[in-house]
């Protein structure tokens, strides 16, 4: 609904600002503490990786804030991301500017207040005016003799702007180069344009990106999208899962390897299998085939036409997805290569139940005419045919689930155990913490009995390591002897 008619969008914003804090009791979890499940006492290993992943995010990181365009020029806006309050406002020089949304005067809300001076933003309790820097200008209440001015501070946070979207330094230390954190496109000059849309899920940001590259996807959680109706595009079914490369501390790859499992002997999949405890097949009935083949003269001719496919989405960085694949970037990315379109979808933390869920989609062409074209064929379909009808499904089942109740590990999340590892582990969070000695003990690469389950799991469908990628492997109890899970060969069990 919210590709055009953003009913949801508006009405969830309404909710996160009627829910600001306010009065005598302060908020009942600190932001900057909180993890999703209690962390053990001092001395105790942790049962759970998930007990290390922060309930409202990682913050020495940029994220995307909000459109540029939804900045008023004469009065600042409430914002929420990664359980911070925040006031967007607009610098004199007419680029965006944001403050910590807590006035510290008297606590005030700075987003209720004004501009009423060029590049500024005026509390509405007693009038403290300060700039993008955070530097307190004036006091209107004290008249222009105030002591304030000069010597109260709010806290400010970094901005930059690219491609019309807001991105904003959450963290305590010093920014790290945005290019590190934001996709290369957004740095391509005017020849790339970056389509984007965001909406909002009822879901911790972890279990928004964890559903990437999981086997339920299309067949199953995706069956009635109507791409999926449309198209006989699918992830095969598979007991053992895909394979994820770690690069540069930043980024997972997802190595779609062990497709053929249940290929025949000429290499074909079947579309209906059959389940013999329950005695039944999946699907149930061939009716979604049959649709397929309607639409396969547009598929064939036009969309997967070979001229078309030809037209790549060049990426240098591997990260950042080079050739066709896809991948997790941290913080919180989820990267697809479409061949002619790259495909980025944020999950930002506003609560630990809500996310802020931000669509990407980058195409490169030299022709204004194309652009423009673009821009109404995004609009009027794909925008809702993929980042509303198809990816909603994956709302709609990860946003009841359950992140603090155990788990029993599947030999194909063994990608999943090593994004939560680059979260937990390699993150500039995580390593901050670390050098910190903030650590509880034995957090740090020891595995928990939830991924020890699925390593039996995964041993048991012959899971071996390649001996040149045990660098990027977690290092599991029993040293790299044990049998470690990750990678098949796509031979038939």
């Amino acid at each position: 609904m919210g590709a055009n008619i953003r009913f949801h969008e508006w009405r969830t914003e309404r909710r996160i600002r009627a829910a600001a804090t306010r009065g005598i009791r302060p908020p009942l979890t600190n932001p900057l503490d909180e993890t999703l499940n209690p962390l053990p006492a001092e001395g105790e290993q942790v049962k759970d990786r998930r007990q290390l992943v922060p309930a409202l995010g990682l913050r020495e990181y940029w994220w995307p804030a909000l459109p540029s365009k939804r900045v008023p020029k004469k009065r600042p806006i409430y914002w929420k991301l990664l359980g911070e309050e925040l006031a967007f406002f607009r610098n004199a020089d007419g680029s965006v500017a944001a403050v910590s949304d807590v006035c510290p005067h008297r606590g005030a809300s700075l987003a209720q207040g004004r501009s009423f001076y060029p590049g500024t933003v005026s509390c509405p309790y007693h009038g403290a005016t300060f700039d993008g820097k955070g530097a307190c200008k004036a006091f209107i209440t004290e008249g222009p003799a105030s002591k304030m001015v000069g010597d109260l501070r709010v806290r400010a946070y970094p901005v930059q702007e690219h491609k019309g979207w807001v991105f904003v330094w959450m963290g305590r230390e010093e920014p790290s180069p945005i290019e590190q954190d934001v996709p290369p496109e957004f740095f391509e000059p005017d020849t790339t344009i970056v389509l984007t849309t965001y909406t909002y899920w009822r879901s911790s940001w972890i279990l928004a990106i964890e559903n990437q590259d999981d086997p339920h996807n299309s067949l199953y959680a995706h069956r009635n999208s109507l791409m999926q109706l449309m198209s006989p595009r699918f992830r095969a079914r598979t007991p053992v899962g895909p394979r994820a490369k770690l690069v540069e501390d930043r980024a997972l790859v997802i190595l779609n390897l062990n497709q053929k499992y249940y290929a025949d002997e000429n290499g074909q999949l079947p579309y209906q299998m059959h389940y013999p405890d329950v005695d039944g097949v999946w699907p149930l009935s061939l009716w979604r085939k049959r649709l397929w083949k309607l639409f396969s003269p547009w598929y064939k001719y036009i969309v997967w036409r070979p001229s078309r496919l030809n037209r790549r989405f060049e990426v240098e960085a591997e990260e950042w997805g080079k050739g066709r694949g896809s991948s997790w970037h941290l913080p919180a990315i989820v990267r697809r290569n479409f061949n002619t379109y790259m495909f980025s979808r944020w999950a930002v933390p506003v609560d630990p139940e809500l996310s802020r869920i931000v669509y990407m989609h980058a195409r490169r062409t030299r022709h204004g005419v194309t652009r423009a074209a673009l821009r109404v064929w995004w609009r009027l379909y794909y925008n809702w045919w993929n980042y509303y009808n198809f990816s909603g499904a994956d709302d709609k089942v990860a946003s009841p689930s359950r992140y603090w109740t155990p788990e029993s590990l599947s030999a194909t999340d063994s990608h999943l155990v090593m994004l939560r590892r680059l979260i937990t582990e390699r993150s500039r969070d995580a390593k901050l913490r670390f050098a910190r000695g903030q650590k509880p003990e034995n957090a740090n690469k020891v595995t928990t009995p939830p991924e020890k389950d699925g390593i039996v799991r995964q041993v048991g469908v012959g899971m071996r390591p390649p001996e040149e990628l045990l660098d990027d492997l977690p290092e599991f109890e029993g040293g790299r002897d044990t049998a470690v899970p990750v990678f098949i060969s796509d031979a038939k069990k």
